[in-house]
């Protein structure tokens, strides 16, 4: 099959309607993760609902010529916490029948959950400046993957963050995960700190989207 040219490719913002695409990509770009194990079912909800989120947002990569294609997509939020709070309160409807059908087929999955919504708070830096926005995930179809395609939705990403006010970008990456890991550090993020998550080790990464400004 031929690939694709990257350089026809288009960023355009995360919709609804690429909902069920962006699930798929998900599960293909991170088996094993935790939300991963939610299934597409409750995947597809999140990405239906995070484009609609006031704190929410993410770009997609697609053809012009077959635009109803997903190819590529990235999604962020400005905060965390106000992510997760809409969610659980709000949009908590949307979710609670997906959730549910999962919770009875692996209870654990339950446990795991709880630890996500308290994540933003048990796992911030002292130091970390406000506001602060944080990469929630970016996927590209894997015949896609090593030709640009990441780099054009970070950088989309940063852009959008600096025209909402948000300044600081973090991402949370699996210990394990080299490649991840070389892929944020090449597009400006720095290490800041490990800790556990679901009983895994994990990474905090951090860009810095506007340099400091030093005394005269």
């Amino acid at each position: 099959m031929m690939r694709l040219p990257v350089e026809r490719l288009t960023l355009t913002p995360l919709t609804p309607q690429q909902a069920a695409d962006a699930a798929w990509l998900h599960r293909v770009g991170q088996p094993g993760s935790f939300l991963t194990a939610l299934g597409d079912e409750v995947l597809t909800v999140l990405y239906r609902v995070l484009p609609q989120s006031r704190v929410g947002f993410g770009f997609a990569a697609i053809d012009p010529l077959q635009p109803q294609k997903l190819l590529g997509f990235v999604s962020a939020t400005t905060s965390v916490a106000a992510l997760f709070l809409e969610m659980g309160l709000r949009r908590f409807p949307d979710f609670a029948p997906a959730l549910a059908r999962r919770f009875i087929q692996e209870p654990t999955l339950a446990l795991r959950a709880t630890e996500t919504v308290l994540y933003p708070f048990r796992h911030a830096t002292s130091d970390a400046p406000s506001p602060t926005g944080e990469l929630l995930s970016i996927m590209v179809k894997p015949e896609l993957r090593s030709h640009g395609v990441g780099g054009m939705l970070l950088a989309a990403l940063k852009a959008e963050c600096l025209r909402r006010g948000v300044a600081i970008v973090d991402v949370t990456v699996a210990a394990d995960n080299q490649g991840a890991q070389r892929f944020y550090v090449r597009h400006g993020f720095t290490y800041v700190q490990a800790f556990t998550l679901y009983g895994r080790p994990m990474h905090l990464y951090r860009a810095l989207l506007l340099e400091k400004k030093t005394a005269a």
